[in-house]
């Protein structure tokens, strides 16, 4: 079994190499439709949008490297957004409300988690279930309308703060990405995802608490898309329903591009932290570039659906050979 993860390893860095050149070549022709894709205004505005579904794209990783599918990550993202908004109407203070919301996003992946786990069920149903639920839930409460606050200066430079010229969910997504990277490959946790992912009965067979294991990947998959939800619910201090690339519905689906774009499979045990990063990276780069070309939005979910089948179809031409 670690010969396969180590070849399933030294395959993705060659589709990173791939993926590096297309994001270079994407990088170089943008300037020649849009002269202002290299301002600053604009690289900083491209790295904050790419921040969320890179971000959601770290726990979709980890669900797919055990075989599984988190579909209910948007709806996770909208109801972290929300439950930040009214807890500010509260006058909570932030730490309080960073603590509620990352536990609540928790809870949604632990319900995920338990009813995979235990209750023996396929983890594309319960997500799917999970994520309507969620949905139907957020829109009575809300009537499907924005809500706004009186939200501190504290909660909202969680969203919207610089570090620099750097905005901070860039540099907490970045962050993410190496602690994502050290779980991964340098703790047993991380080998023990890839194993169950590989063959679920063998690291059963070698002491792998399988059960355990799967169990806490939702959970974490529930945690970083709370993370996401709220620093959207920070920039802004209102929650507003969220469409497309940049909001929460549908971020299941930037989350998967990102995923299968980056090289790993949706059959589980192959595919790594930074391909999921590169792949993020890529498709902000190729919608940033739609909207210099004017694209009108619908075209670009029909544009994400091709790149998602693309990838799928490259992942198991691959498998194959």
């Amino acid at each position: 079994m670690e010969i396969t993860i180590q070849k399933a390893r030294s395959l993705f860095k060659q589709e990173e190499t791939l993926l590096l050149l297309f994001i270079v070549l994407i990088t170089a022709i943008s300037p020649i439709f849009s002269p202002e894709f290299f301002t600053s205004y604009n690289a900083s505005n491209l790295l904050r949008q790419i921040s969320y579904p890179a971000i959601v794209s770290i726990g979709m990783l980890l669900t797919v490297l055990i075989g599984g599918i988190d579909l209910s990550v948007g709806s996770i993202m909208q109801a972290v957004s929300l439950a930040s908004i009214m807890l500010v109407q509260q006058n909570m203070s932030t730490g309080m409300i960073v603590i509620i919301v990352l536990a609540l996003g928790m809870f949604f992946g632990l319900m995920n988690g338990l009813l995979i786990t235990y209750g023996k069920l396929q983890p594309f149903i319960v997500t799917l279930g999970t994520k309507v639920i969620i949905d139907g839930t957020t829109l009575y409460m809300t009537k499907g309308k924005g809500i706004s606050g009186d939200a501190s200066d504290s909660f909202l430079e969680i969203g919207g703060g610089y570090l620099g010229e750097i905005p901070y969910p860039v540099i907490i997504m970045l962050v993410l990405y190496i602690i994502g990277f050290i779980i991964l490959n340098k703790t047993v946790f991380g080998r023990q995802v890839y194993s169950v992912g590989s063959n679920r009965i063998a690291a059963h067979n070698s002491g792998i608490h399988v059960n355990r294991v799967q169990l806490i990947v939702y959970v974490l998959s529930g945690l970083f898309a709370a993370i996401a939800g709220l620093l959207i619910a920070s920039r802004t201090g209102a929650y507003q329903p969220m469409s497309g690339n940049s909001g929460a519905t549908g971020m299941e689906l930037s989350a998967i591009a990102a995923v299968v774009v980056g090289g790993a499979s949706l059959s589980g045990g192959k595919g790594s932290i930074w391909g999921a990063f590169l792949g993020a990276l890529l498709s902000g780069l190729l919608f940033n570039l739609l909207v210099f070309l004017d694209m009108n939005p619908y075209i670009q979910q029909f544009i994400l659906g091709l790149i998602i089948l693309g990838a799928v179809i490259f992942s198991a031409s691959k498998n194959n050979k």
